[in-house]
């Protein structure tokens, strides 16, 4: 008897989590909580007293709805929603409505007390036909407005510092008169052999590569969106899109958010990494892009030299 029914709450257990079959669903809504999960989920309700087909139906456009509302609310880049986007570029607006039809079904259930119906909608951020991979075309082709610097010279690199890396001998022929016995001068040959330093200019060495970074924006109002950036002074660009592997940025985005310090280092050592860097960040420029400091953008560019951890998006924001 005991194995029968251990049998039965098996079987309803994974009937649970079939698509299609109703379960308990839960919406993912809140920007921070999209970017976390890497999905937007909602569940659409039809009013009552309708037949089964009709209460479906009305239920899946609220669903629809919904999606498109929050979807057009997150932040592209900057202060610069997907809606500001779709009204600026047809781009924009033309590869956003392709996605928004991919929705996926994750749920539906027909009460027949009340004669309505749910409908549970999903969509992917991340991932093979996710958001990212959408606008990977538009990112490469800087077709999305402030993502990717205009210039070389908007990308911060540290400033070389001399060291000596060396002697070199220098050596001169000269001549010069003497005295001759009699007093007569003649003229005199000699080498000069001089001993000189190498001086040249070198980057500074790190003294720990890190493999991955973790920027803690807990204490300013930074906002996670499809577009994020890590500045220092002088509005110097550090880690943006234009740093990652087109693959890579398909299946993390522009890295990952989370508001716990120990999500934040096994998201990171998920991707491989297992020394992070973890750098308070000094404040936010335009909601979206975090800023630090000279010294802390130093030690980003140096271990990314050595770890390539930017090219890989394994960057990870801290937020409050």
């Amino acid at each position: 008897m005991k194995k029968l029914l251990g049998s039965i709450v098996a079987l309803l257990t994974m009937f649970a989590f079939i698509p299609g079959v109703w379960a308990e669903w839960k919406s993912i809504t809140d920007p921070v909580q999209i970017f976390e999960e890497g999905y937007i989920q909602v569940v659409g309700t039809s009013e009552e007293g309708q037949s089964r087909y009709k209460a479906m139906r009305a239920a899946t456009v609220v669903a629809q709805r919904d999606l498109l509302e929050i979807m057009e609310g997150l932040r592209l880049s900057g202060e610069t929603t997907v809606r500001d986007g779709m009204l600026q570029s047809d781009d924009i607006r033309t590869s956003i409505s392709g996605f928004l039809r991919g929705a996926v079904k994750c749920g539906e259930k027909y009460h027949n007390d009340g004669q309505y119906a749910e409908v549970c909608l999903k969509l992917y951020i991340r991932g093979k036909g996710g958001l990212y991979d959408v606008i990977l075309p538009l990112i490469k082709e800087k077709k999305i407005q402030r993502v990717v610097p205009t210039l070389p010279t908007d990308y911060y690199k540290p400033k070389l510092i001399p060291k000596v890396v060396g002697a070199e001998v220098m050596e001169e022929v000269v001549q010069r008169k003497v005295p001759e016995t009699g007093g007569k001068p003649v003229t005199v040959t000699e080498t000069v052999t001089e001993t000189v330093s190498v001086v040249k200019e070198v980057p500074p060495v790190p003294a720990v590569i890190f493999d991955g970074l973790i920027v803690d924006v807990r204490d300013f109002k930074f906002r996670p969106a499809l577009v994020n950036t890590v500045v220092t002074d002088g509005e110097k660009v550090v880690f943006d899109p234009s740093k990652i592997l087109s693959a890579i940025l398909v299946e993390r985005g522009c890295g990952g958010f989370t508001t716990d310090p120990g999500k934040a280092k096994a998201l990171l050592q998920s991707w491989g990494s297992t020394k992070p860097l973890i750098i308070k960040g000094v404040g936010v420029v335009k909601m979206t892009n975090a800023k630090v400091s000279p010294d802390d953008a130093a030690a980003i560019y140096l271990s990314d030299q050595k770890s390539n951890l930017l090219a890989q998006a394994k960057v990870v924001f801290l937020l409050k």
